[in-house]
């Protein structure tokens, strides 16, 4: 996987397609192309992830990164011209288990480093364990936790029997007998002396018995050492033939799919285009005769990203502090339990209240007399679902008059306690020397069919500025939604659609993406509720996603798809107490908490302003209409959570109905257990 490069050549993405070519021909190519072989006399390194990232216990991390510095450097070494070699750092695998009770069950295994090598016509790979154990010999620079002889004599045995659990499985992909070894095993300890005392106190090497299988402190401290080492024991070693490397390099590219997804994603995340950038540079709240600032946008166009980057952007210029505090509004939990994450990890959380509004009761900020120097109301489209026109009026008045009595330094000013949601009877916005906060509204204008009723405010139908460009999703996924946006009602007559002010929307980066692929229930002997757990075995187990990038939504809300259903067949096919992802329904929960095994199955709409890496849409036949509003809308705000594999399971009808361009793929690779 990878994103379009600059001449905008399209990209082989895994899981590839099924038809016409097989999957080996895929991975070679793209292995060809995403990892060249070194030219000129010079090394090529390469290394899945591309930049290393911190997980786990601290230490432990730090140790498994001195590693990764070491691996990488090899690129530079001048020991070695027309190096080729690829590592993976937390290649994970679910593999059965045929020890005592575990018979059939599967298991989740991680690695922590493979390496494969090419150099001068041989072929290497190598398995590497990393343990963090630290002796306290030396003083090392934030490793502080220090192990007696019994606890390093016992990561010395689980690294061993980690690497004979791996070594069996690699044993039987490439249908070696056991006494047939391959593949190199080292246990590398980055904080751990090489030298030890025994019971006499005399000083010796430590495990010299164990032959070259321990890389010790002296030769990580190191990288002109570790060249050194890499040389004499990884290509001095025997090697393996073409075919069985080959094979193996497939085998981790991919169980390395998550992190090609990851890397997708990371990269548009980085994007920013031209209508943000004027969003943030924006001064329309501060000029005389004020804002509001009312921004358009789809689904994906950055409108939250840009409230939290304004945020930091006001606390950086001294704006935002304890005396000009800001105040973030939406409609569901979800966004606004983001959001408050994000806050604190900028360090701004203090400074900035957090509020919903509803619109079925009264009382908006009934418990909060504060006022506020800036307000940011995200999914102002919302307030529009009150069939109250008295609810609409007086949140929008309560935002106005308390954004007004935190900006305005007149006591006696006709504006306060103002019931209307304008600034007009202000006359301090004229005043060029008073600089005023921002106010902001965000809407997305896809729901302009909320619009419709009389009682709608103008103010939100009258933006300054229009995001048009999607950064969140590929292109692939941008091209389902897009049907929805740009054709919400079918059967509203064009006259009142034109009514509503339905920007045209383009995708903001050349970023494919994977396909859409699409899980057919049709002739399943099984019911949706297994097709759907095998599909999240499928991911997490063999393609390395992480569960917490995973969602699952169904189309309409059933028992079939509720986390106990859904937890108890996924129970069916794994070890007793061992590791598996677990589905969660309590989004708040989920955002709040994410545990490594966790993965969230949600409603449409309990997810709307947040975004997954893997999306799984669940139709169950007869629940969607193409025609029908509501199911357009539900179908534009699940594809549009979704910001690199969109995964349809349903069955050949829904799919035909939702695939209008025919480019949906049937998913490729065997989701039988």
């Amino acid at each position: 996987m990878g994103c379009n490069n600059l001449n905008n050549q399209d990209r082989v993405y895994l899981p590839c397609r099924q038809d016409g070519v097989e999957v080996k021909e895929y991975l070679y190519k793209y292995i060809e192309r995403e990892f060249p072989e070194a030219k000129d006399g010079k090394n090529a390194v390469y290394s899945i992830p591309s930049k290393f990232k911190n997980r786990g216990e601290r230490q432990a991390s730090l140790a498994e990164e001195v590693v990764f510095t070491r691996l990488s450097g090899l690129v530079k070494t001048t020991r070695l011209d027309g190096l080729w070699m690829t590592f993976f750092h937390s290649a994970s695998y679910a593999g059965h288990s045929f020890r005592n009770q575990r018979v059939g069950k599967l298991m989740i295994r991680e690695h922590d480093f493979v390496i494969f090598a090419k150099y001068h016509g041989k072929y290497y790979a190598a398995l590497v364990e990393v343990k963090s154990t630290f002796d306290g010999t030396k003083t090392i620079n934030n490793v502080n936790v220090t192990s007696d002889a019994k606890v390093i004599k016992n990561n010395k045995r689980s690294a061993q029997h980690q690497l004979r659990d791996h070594m069996e499985v690699l044993q039987g992909v490439l249908e070696l007998n056991p006494n047939e070894h391959l593949i190199e095993c080292f246990i590398m300890w980055p904080f751990l002396s090489a030298i030890t005392r025994d019971p006499k106190q005399q000083t010796m090497n430590r495990w010299k018995e164990d032959s070259n299988l321990h890389v010790f402190e002296h030769t990580l401290s190191d990288q002109h050492n570790f060249d050194h080492w890499f040389i004499d024991n990884v290509l001095a070693a025997n090697g393996m033939n073409e075919n069985h490397f080959v094979t193996l390099l497939n085998r981790y590219i991919v169980l390395s799919c998550g992190v090609f997804v990851d890397e997708i994603n990371d990269g548009m995340m980085a994007l920013m285009n031209k209508e943000q950038l004027e969003v943030l540079r924006n001064d329309l709240c501060a000029r005389p005769g004020r804002g509001p600032l009312v921004v358009h946008g789809a689904a994906g166009t950055g409108k939250t990203l840009l409230v939290i980057k304004k945020l930091q952007q006001l606390y950086e210029m001294g704006e935002l502090d304890e005396k000009n505090r800001a105040l973030y509004i939406c409609y569901w939990p979800g966004i606004k339990c983001e959001l408050e994450q994000k806050l604190k990890i900028l360090g701004i959380d203090g400074f900035v209240d957090t509020a919903r509004f509803y619109i079925s009761q009264t009382g908006f900020l009934q418990r909060n007399n504060k006022v506020y120097k800036h307000i940011f109301m995200d999914e102002s489209e919302a307030v529009c679902l009150s069939f109250d026109s008295s609810i609409i009026s007086k949140t929008l008045s309560t935002i106005f008059q308390r954004y007004h009595d935190g900006n305005c330094s007149y006591m006696n000013c006709q504006g306060r306690n103002n019931s209307n949601y304008s600034l007009n009877n202000c006359k301090n916005v004229q005043d060029s020397t008073n600089k005023w906060g921002e106010l902001w509204f965000l809407v997305d204008i896809n729901q302009a069919s909320l619009f419709l009723p009389k009682h709608s405010p103008q103010v939100l139908k009258t933006p300054a500025i229009v995001l048009n460009k999607v950064m969140r999703s590929t292109g692939y996924i941008f091209n389902i939604f897009k049907q929805y946006y740009s054709n919400p009602m079918p059967k509203l007559p064009k006259t009142m659609l034109a009514r509503m002010n339905l920007n045209d929307i383009q995708i903001g980066h050349d970023i494919s993406g994977p396909p859409i692929f699409w899980v057919n229930t049709d002739n399943s002997i099984k019911d949706t509720t297994q097709t759907v757990v095998n599909v999240v075995i499928d991911l997490c187990a063999t393609k390395g996603f992480k569960p917490n990038d995973v969602c699952i939504i169904p189309f309409l809300v059933n028992d079939k798809f509720a986390p106990e259903a859904i937890n108890s067949e996924i129970d069916q096919h794994f070890v007793e107490n061992g590791y598996r992802p677990r589905g969660v329904g309590d989004v708040e929960n989920f955002l709040n908490n994410r545990e490594v095994n966790d993965f969230l199955i949600a409603w449409a709409l309990r997810v709307k302003g947040l975004e997954f890496k893997v999306v799984i849409m669940v139709v169950e036949d007869d629940d969607f209409d193409a025609n029908d509003s509501e199911d357009r809308r539900k179908t534009y705000i699940i594809a549009s959570r979704c910001t690199c594999m969109f995964i349809l399971v349903c069955t050949k009808s829904v799919k035909h109905d939702i695939d209008l361009f025919n480019v949906v793929e049937q998913y490729p690779f065997s989701i039988k257990i």
